[in-house]
């Protein structure tokens, strides 16, 4: 279902620029490796920006012949997580790299739900660190502190929103991700090991362990998803302003361009943005991938 051409990045990239002329000492680590998921790794080329780190591949004139794609659920393994989240947890933030990457698709490839797709995406987590409760509970608290004392100065019908401070760097949270696109032989077209981290500056504090790690997760989903529709470097690619298709879609919860997308469920919308507003873990607003019918 074609509506049209690809559009550009978005702004979060500009938020990462200002994070790294702050300093970049105020972030998690990120580090990426080999851990034997992708089919092939000789091929991929290294990509630096201010708050991630990649090594990606593609072969443009495989993906300018592809015309469907489906996409298999991210795994996130029990094993790189530890036991500081539940599977239920893990799966959320699995769905939230699926969703990202699933609309991005739909903007230039049908996205099927069967196996006969010129192309198939798979991707891992292959390492998280969790968000700091104490850290990102301190922030939460001081911004909800300084914004009760703004209105008890000003009068509550003067003030108007929550105060943002910066985030205690303290168990910022980062993810690592390897993903790859194979065709109907297996052959890898696109590939992409992700990493990002994290920060003082621009990243929301939510009273969860896997706070860090779902906002990370959409990021890296966004990202792929662009490469693999595009062929360009999404770390690279120009900003632009977020048309009202992918406002009502991405973070209102409207539904999907493709109807497939809509086995990843929907964004968190209204639910989300207030859960995010005063701290609370992303299920409170995210409802997960939608019940599949066999």
């Amino acid at each position: 279902m074609r509506l049209r051409p690809f559009e550009t990045r978005s702004l979060t990239r500009l938020a990462a620029g200002i994070v790294l002329c702050l300093g970049v000492a105020a972030c998690g680590t990120v580090i990426l490796g080999e851990t034997g998921f992708l089919s092939r790794y000789d091929r991929l080329r290294k990509s630096d920006e201010a708050t991630t780190e990649a090594r990606l591949f593609a072969e443009t004139s495989a993906l300018a012949r592809t015309r469907t794609v489906r996409i298999i659920p991210t795994a996130f393994p029990e094993a790189v997580s530890g036991p500081g989240i539940t599977a239920a947890q893990r799966k959320l933030v699995a769905n939230a790299a699926d969703r990202a990457m699933c609309y991005e698709l739909s903007l230039r490839y049908d996205v099927v739900s069967g196996r006969d797709a010129d192309l198939t995406v798979r991707a891992a987590v292959t390492r998280v660190e969790l968000t700091n409760l104490v850290g990102a509970g301190a922030t939460i608290g001081a911004s909800g502190a300084i914004t009760i004392a703004s209105q008890l100065g000003v009068g509550f019908a003067d003030a108007v929103g929550r105060i943002p401070v910066p985030r205690v760097p303290i168990g910022l949270g980062s993810l690592t991700v390897e993903a790859e696109a194979l065709d109907r032989r297996r052959d890898q077209r696109a590939a992409m090991i992700w990493g990002g981290a994290a920060n003082s500056f621009t990243s929301q504090p939510r009273f969860s362990p896997i706070s860090d790690a779902y906002d990370l997760a959409g990021e890296f989903g966004q990202d792929f998803g662009f490469y693999i529709a595009t062929g360009q470097d999404p770390f690279k690619a120009p900003l632009f302003i977020p048309n009202y298709d992918r406002l009502r879609i991405t973070v209102l919860g409207e539904a999907p361009l493709d109807p497939d997308c809509e086995a990843f469920g929907r964004a968190p919308g209204i639910d989300g943005i207030i859960g995010d507003y005063i701290g609370l873990p992303p299920e409170f607003g995210d409802k997960g991938p939608a019940a599949r019918i066999n």
